[in-house]
């Protein structure tokens, strides 16, 4: 079977993202589960490779047309910023935000030219990168700008085999029941279904949660169960979506766990993303859900606190390679149909 191809980002060279790469690529398993495509300062990626005490080999290339890929061996598109200061590290700064909003771009202009099929980027700090110009609250919403995605998307985080999404994200907490509605929840659900059948679960559990205490006690504790998410849930199942629920938040997790439900869609952000970290914080993987290219990176940021030390675990950022990998496989299956 052909492998597919996957964009690679060192993400923020101020923070631990140079040396995960270098630590998740040093491993020839790794390597050999896609080809892959670095784009990045090599001067940054080596000084990944010796702040992690190990490293692996790699060809050069200037042009994807003259790139044959090799078994366990990534390419190296050498990425120089266009800010000439030098970067400065364990800070958020303008050179670093410039530097990921540049690789990550050059990254989805790769995958839509059909070179690669997916892109997995090491942390990002959404301050450095609005002071390098992103002017979206966060990097999912530019990605849907870059790719002319116009219809719903949502951060999912996957930790081990459990998945969860949220309708609302990154708002205010006094204004979720605003954005909260019948359409919104549906839509939710359907992002979570057609990523987990992406991401090879053919036949997706998905649990749904409550807004409200106890799951709104029958209108007692606020009716938005009633109104908006029992209806949604019922529209899911005539579309052929496995839904349950609406469950409380402080009992969802043992739903999950007791029926072997594979994702959660909650109404915001922090609902279940709790207990999620709480089961693998160290393991945990984001997916930019809903925008046209398998796009992931670790669930845990650029930790500028312990830049240069060689102490960021691997885990993370390992999985979210494997599940690109994964979600990019059907990417390559569906261009050949």
């Amino acid at each position: 079977m052909t492998i597919p191809s996957i964009a690679l980002i060192l993400g923020d060279p101020a923070g631990v993202g140079p040396e995960l790469v270098a630590k998740v690529l040093s491993k020839q398993e790794n390597r050999l589960k896609a080809n892959i495509a670095i784009i990045a300062d090599k001067d940054e990626l080596e000084k990944g490779m010796k702040i992690a005490n190990c490293r692996f080999s790699y060809e050069e290339a200037d042009d994807i047309a003259n790139v044959i890929f090799k078994p366990g061996v990534p390419v190296l598109f050498q990425h120089k910023n266009s800010h000439p200061a030098p970067f400065e590290y364990g800070v958020a700064t303008e050179q670093s935000g410039v530097y990921m909003l540049e690789t990550l771009k050059r990254a989805v202009e790769m995958t839509q030219a059909g070179f690669t099929q997916g892109i997995c980027f090491a942390p990002l700090n959404k301050q450095a990168m609005h002071k390098g110009g992103l002017k979206h609250r966060d990097e999912l919403h530019w990605f849907a700008e870059l790719t002319d995605f116009k219809d719903f998307a949502c951060e999912l985080n996957v930790v081990d085999n459990i998945w969860a999404g949220r309708v609302t994200s990154h708002i205010p907490f006094k204004d979720i029941v605003a954005n909260l509605s019948i359409e919104s929840v549906v839509d939710c659900i359907e992002l979570m279904q057609k990523t987990l059948v992406q991401a090879g679960i053919a036949q997706p559990k998905i649990a749904v949660q409550a807004l409200n205490p106890h799951g709104g006690e029958g209108g007692l504790f606020g009716d938005e169960e009633q109104t908006i998410i029992k209806p949604a849930m019922e529209l899911a199942k005539a579309k052929g979506i496995d839904v349950y629920g609406p469950y409380p938040a402080d009992t969802t997790i043992k739903a999950v766990q007791d029926l072997k439900l594979d994702a959660v869609v909650s109404m915001y952000h922090d609902q279940f993303a709790t207990a999620l970290k709480m089961l693998g914080f160290e393991r945990g993987v984001t997916v930019q859900g809903g925008v046209p290219i398998p796009i992931a990176t670790a669930n845990h940021g650029t930790a500028y606190n312990i830049y240069g030390q060689n102490l960021a675990s691997p885990l993370a950022y390992e999985n979210a390679l494997s599940i690109t990998v994964n979600m990019a496989k059907n990417v390559l299956l569906v261009s050949k149909q």
